[in-house]
This record gives structure tokens, C-alpha cells and sequence, in this order.
């Protein structure tokens, strides 16, 4: 009887999971729909910067939210790595309203405030949209506030993505429902940015009110789109290759830390690890997030994952610890972040 019932909960959990799904893409397709009754642009105010965009070889499209419209001091460090590095930022915020504005032109090339509407890559396209001549330029990298970093310098990152070994690079990408690049550090060189392809994919782009869809039709949707034109897609570091270096590790005993001293967090590793076999694909950035700091320098850390960890992953509150050993990051730059955003939770 109890098997029974408990065979009989599981079961309807699962009901519950996927009419949920449905509900949201049902959602997603009447936003859709409603997109072809909104507006062509949803920018509010620009302000120009003090660097000048017309000209630039190498362009950064960033794209901001925070409620109280405040650049919090993580993304003033990202921004600055940006424009240290030589990128021409066209900052995007989709914020109700934008402090700060005077030292984001000392940074930026063009500050952009516009509705929340078509969330990330809605601000993409109108961020793009702003560029005077994109064919002329070099690199166009898209890149959001959704990670924190970077934890190492974003020069050994671009050496990684040269031109000559992929059109279009990812920091990282996902296998789930589809391989694709994961959409908050896109990189892409001159033969993306001069293909047909990339020019309809955000022209055919519509402002639609549903995550669901975003992750679907266009994060998926991109990477798909620009590899059917013959461009060739890669991230720097591949979710098969962090899933095959942490099973070499299990098998090996190398595990980071003292990781399998301790139940749960042994309990965790052996079921990633049969996971990983069974060929299901994981959230690369949040189920090896450790590993991939601190054994392959990757220099993000998900906000999700410490706000929200929706994979519920054991011992994320040695977060910092593994931060702090590995990389020269200024950990207060996420503390601050955390004690401000954080509500009934703790990392």
C-alpha cells in the first residue's frame, strides 16, 4: 500500500511539472501573438558616453535590470574590464529608472533605458539596433548582469575564441532540450556578424512577455538559426568537457577539497555522476560551478545559483571559500550584492 501511494504521489508530481510547462508555453505562444500589436522600439532615454562608438572594431552590448535601477558595484567591475580590454560598451538597462547614468558615460560608449519588455535579448536587439555600422566591426560580444565576475581577467577568456577556430563562441553551452550556446556571454566575429543569418535573426525578433519562449525560440533558436547557415558555433568551456574532467576526477579520487569526507556532498557527486553517464544533461555553470572555478579558471559565477540555487546543490555556502583560493576576485563585490537582493535566505 505504502509503494503504492508513493508510486501514486510521483506520479502526480509529475502530472503537476508538466501541465505547469504547458500552461507557460500556452502562455508564451498568446505573448507571441500579442508581439505583433507592440511597439518597433521600447528605449526611453539614451545618453551618449565618453568614449565614441562610431568607429569602434569591438562593441559590447550589456544588458542591466536591477528594480531600483542601481549598477551595483559587481557590474561596474564587469564594465570596467570591458572598456579596459578595448570594447566599445553599449550599455542596456531595462530598468524602471537608472541611477548613476554620469559614471556609466565615463565607461560607456551609449547608456540606453528602455521598457522591460522582450527582457534580455529584447535589450540585445535594440542594443545592436544602436550600432552604426555592424559589418565593420571585428567582434560584437553580448554579455548581461546575470553572473557574477569576472573571477579571472576576461583576457584569457577572448584568447580562447579566435576567429580562426569558431564564428561564434559561448562561455559555455547546454545541452538541454537542444545545444546551444548559453546566451550571457556571446561572442561573435566578423563572419556572424556579415551572415545573412544573423541579420534575420534580429530583424525576425519580436518582444515577447514570456521566459519560456526567450529560452526556446530564442536562446535555442539562435544557436540553431546560425548553425543551419553553415556558421560554426563552440564554447570556450564545453559542458562535455567539465562533465568528463569531474568523472575522471570521481574515478581518480582528485575531487576538489575535501568534497567526499562529507555525506551529502558525497551523496551529490556519486548521483551527478550517474547522471552524467545516463547521458541526462546537466546546468553545466550550477552543477559543476565549484569545478569549474577552481580547476578550469572559468570566470562566472550564475547569480541564480547563490540567489535562488534552484537545483537545490548541497554546501553552496562555501561559495566564497573557493572564490577566494582560486582567483584575485573581491568576493565583497557579490556580498554586498547578496545583503541587498537576499530575502528569507542566506549563502
Amino acid at each position: 500500500m505504502t509503494s503504492t501511494l508513493v508510486r501514486l504521489l510521483v506520479r502526480l508530481r509529475i502530472g503537476c511539472f508538466w501541465l505547469v510547462a504547458q500552461i507557460k508555453l500556452l502562455g508564451g505562444w498568446f505573448s507571441y501573438a500579442a508581439s505583433f500589436f507592440r511597439k518597433e522600439s521600447y528605449v526611453r532615454e539614451r545618453w551618449d558616453g565618453h568614449r565614441p562608438l562610431a568607429g569602434a572594431r569591438r562593441v559590447a552590448v550589456f544588458v542591466h535590470y536591477d528594480r531600483q535601477g542601481v549598477v551595483h558595484d559587481f557590474v561596474r567591475h564587469y564594465l570596467r574590464q570591458l572598456h579596459d580590454i578595448g570594447f566599445a560598451i553599449v550599455f542596456v538597462s531595462n530598468a524602471p529608472r537608472l541611477v548613476q547614468v554620469e559614471a556609466l558615460q565615463e565607461i560607456c560608449a551609449l547608456v540606453i533605458r528602455r521598457d522591460n519588455v522582450g527582457y534580455d535579448f529584447g535589450a540585445y536587439k535594440e542594443g545592436i539596433a544602436a550600432i552604426p555600422e555592424l559589418g565593420a566591426l571585428d567582434a560584437l560580444l553580448l554579455a548581461n548582469d546575470s553572473v557574477y565576475g569576472p573571477l579571472y581577467h576576461l583576457a584569457g577568456l577572448l584568447d580562447r575564441m579566435s576567429p580562426e577556430e569558431a564564428d561564434v563562441w559561448g562561455a559555455s553551452d547546454s545541452w538541454e532540450r537542444s545545444f546551444h550556446l548559453q546566451s550571457y556571454f556571446l561572442l561573435f566575429h566578423k563572419a556572424a556578424l556579415t551572415a545573412p543569418s544573423f541579420a534575420a535573426f534580429w530583424r525576425q525578433l519580436r518582444y515577447v512577455q514570456s521566459k519560456m519562449w526567450i529560452v526556446r525560440k530564442y536562446e535555442i533558436g539562435l544557436t540553431r538559426a546560425l548553425r543551419r547557415s553553415g556558421l560554426h558555433c563552440r564554447a570556450a568551456f564545453p559542458y562535455r568537457q567539465a562533465a568528463a574532467a569531474l568523472i575522471e576526477a570521481v574515478v581518480e579520487g582528485d575531487v576538489t577539497g575535501d568534497a567526499l569526507k562529507d555525506p551529502v556532498r558525497k551523496r551529490f557527486i556519486q548521483q551527478v555522476f550517474h547522471t552524467i553517464n545516463a547521458g541526462v544533461p546537466l546546468n553545466g555553470t550550477h552543477f559543476f560551478w565549484d569545478y569549474l572555478i577552481a580547476r578550469m579558471e572559468f570566470p562566472f559565477i550564475k547569480r541564480d545559483l547563490l540567489q535562488k540555487n534552484p537545483a537545490r546543490i548541497p554546501l553552496l555556502n562555501y561559495w566564497e571559500r573557493v572564490v577566494r583560493t582560486s582567483t584575485d576576485y573581491d568576493t565583497d563585490l557579490i556580498l554586498r550584492h547578496l545583503e541587498m537582493s537576499l530575502k528569507n535566505r542566506s549563502v
